[in-house]
């Protein structure tokens, strides 16, 4: 699926928000950021979509955003219509974290994970994908992750990683990833004053795919950083803690 068609698949995810379902909430050991997962029907949309949010300090800083995987030649994304089917909280020195099971609510029962991690200075989350029936050839077209910055910005058309701005009242925010053999780079392209949303480039061999694999499949991490400096985001715990 080209960008702009899944733009237009995307648009009713970014008016709005119905009630969350089978929220989780994880905080950091300083218990000044927080990270929130849940379901969510976006206004003016028939699924539900797994999402999230980041607070910091009791302040939201990255509004509700969706989360999924767009697979070749299956619908709905990979993410959408689903239900928490099972969590388990992670407790490290560094970090508290979660991983979160969620099955598809449809004839197909695809299954997909998301992990966090919630460091002091911080947040880490990545999506893996279990070896399964309908999912055993992994062909990604696209991922489906947005960045719904709770203030309006200046942001660029598109952008790639690491992405920082500089957010008022708070600091400096940064957008990074880990890499990971056999997936492009991956870039935000603006939708809104609001969101980014994650964006990987078509491989040469075929326009409509990002990324051949199989399953058991392990994504990398996508980190949202918060410093009182620009320079000091890439030394944040986040960074050396899932590169470890």
């Amino acid at each position: 699926m080209g960008f702009r068609k899944l733009l237009v698949c995307l648009l009713p995810l970014l008016v709005g928000a119905a009630h969350a379902q089978d929220e989780r909430k994880v905080v950091s050991p300083d218990r000044q950021l927080e990270f929130r997962l849940f379901t969510t029907v976006p206004e003016g949309a028939q699924l539900n979509s797994i999402a999230y949010q980041v607070w910091l300090r009791g302040k939201l800083q990255i509004d509700t955003s969706c989360l999924g995987l767009n697979i070749h030649f299956q619908e709905p994304f990979l993410g959408e219509n689903v239900g928490l089917s099972s969590s388990l909280p992670v407790h490290e020195a560094e970090y508290n974290g979660l991983v979160a099971d969620y099955l598809q609510t449809s004839s197909t029962g695809r299954r997909i994970q998301v992990e966090v991690r919630v460091y002091n200075d911080g947040v880490a989350f990545r999506y893996i994908v279990p070896r399964q029936d309908p999912i055993l050839d992994l062909l990604i077209e696209d991922e489906v992750t947005e960045f719904r910055f709770a203030s309006k910005g200046d942001r660029p058309a598109q952008a790639p990683l690491p992405y920082v701005e500089q957010l008022p009242g708070v600091g400096w925010v940064g957008i990074f990833q880990s890499r990971k053999a056999g997936l492009p780079p991956m870039s935000l392209l603006k939708s809104d004053a609001h969101t980014m949303i994650s964006h990987l480039p078509d491989t040469p061999r075929d326009p409509a795919v990002a990324f051949v694999g199989v399953t058991p499949w392990t994504g990398p991490w996508r980190m949202i950083m918060f410093g009182r400096d620009r320079d000091g985001l890439a030394q944040s715990q986040v960074v050396r803690g899932v590169t470890k």
